[in-house]
């Protein structure tokens, strides 16, 4: 059986040509955090030239106005058509708000594609995860929220009038409002407090409350540790580590395999609209989960290929309308 499929081109229209409703159980997206930038892989020889890997600025031309006009007149979601008015008669009508109608209408299918049990991680940075809050918020119900995951790292501190910037965040909904969701308490990523462990040691603790007031003790067996919290030390992948790809945004896989884990179960199928180097699908894929990868870089999915056939998975790359030969 295919684990999965790797699909090279936009993902809007991927999405909603090959994608049915309701037949995604984990969606991770880390999506251009609108930075302005154009990133590139480093050559692959001495001397040689730079590999675009993909661009991240946004232009208030006449696609954006049209794909904004769109987005309203559809009607779908009113509500969303009121969120963007106002962003627009506040923000007018420029580059943030082209990159805010660009992530609305990609927002309003991955919600679509959701099992009633599914989830969804928005990966981003300060720069816009305020606002991208908002149109969640909208988009999947203000009730649905469940997280916003702190990303933190360390790297090298640049010269600026400001606090360093380390880390990311990640912006996790339920399709259900009503704890449907599919959700396992992660254990073994940090470490009991030090007064814990002076006070119980390792061992399971038990809370009496037959006087009235609480009265710890502890049971004869090893604790867990504490369940996984919502701020994540997960180190950025070395210079010269081997995960590293050249990909410019790539991310650790010791970071996907938190959300893998937390929110999809073995056979599960995992998308990732904005896959780049493919790391959430090679994790998915060591977890046992099928996957979806689409990108609209050439470079992004033979890279992503490579990582996951050197993982040993069965994933083959479509490049225009033959379907996802029932990956749902």
């Amino acid at each position: 059986m295919t684990e999965g499929c790797l699909y090279q081109g936009d993902n809007l229209q991927i999405l909603r040509r090959h994608v049915p409703d309701a037949s995604v159980n984990l969606v991770y997206l880390d999506p251009p955090f609108n930075s302005n930038r154009v990133y590139s892989k480093p050559p692959r020889r001495s001397g040689g030239p730079k590999i675009l890997g993909f661009d991240d600025t946004w232009r208030w031309d006449r696609a954006a106005s049209d794909a904004f006009d769109e987005l309203c007149d559809r009607g779908d979601n009113a509500k969303l058509t009121l969120i963007l008015a106002a962003f627009r008669n506040a923000l007018g009508a420029g580059d943030l708000l082209a990159y805010l109608t660009m992530m609305s209408t990609r927002l309003v299918e991955l919600a679509r594609v959701l099992k009633p049990s599914g989830s969804l991680y928005l990966h981003c940075d300060p720069t816009a995860s305020h606002y991208l809050k908002v149109l969640l918020d909208v988009v999947m119900g203000p009730g649905t929220f469940q997280n916003e995951v702190i990303w933190r790292y360390r790297r090298w501190p640049t010269r600026a009038n400001r606090f360093q910037r380390m880390h990311d965040v990640l912006l996790f909904y339920s399709k259900s409002d009503r704890g449907e969701h599919s959700f396992q308490t992660l254990y073994g990523y940090e470490s009991l407090a030090p007064s814990t462990l002076k006070t119980f040691g390792t061992k399971k603790q038990l809370a009496d409350f037959s006087s009235g007031h609480r009265k710890p003790s502890t049971l004869n067996e090893e604790t867990l540790g504490p369940p996984l919290s919502d701020v994540w030390e997960v180190g950025v992948i070395a210079a010269i580590g081997k995960e590293r790809t050249g990909w410019p945004t790539q991310k650790p896989e010791a970071l996907l395999e938190r959300v893998v884990r937390a929110s999809s179960r073995e056979g599960d199928i995992v998308l990732d609209p904005f896959c780049g180097s493919g790391t959430s699908l090679v994790v998915a894929h060591k977890l046992g989960r099928r996957f979806l990868g689409i990108d609209a870089a050439p470079l992004a999915i033979e890279t992503a290929r490579k990582r996951l056939e050197n993982a040993g998975a069965d994933a083959r790359v479509v490049h225009k309308d033959p379907a996802v030969a029932n990956v749902a």
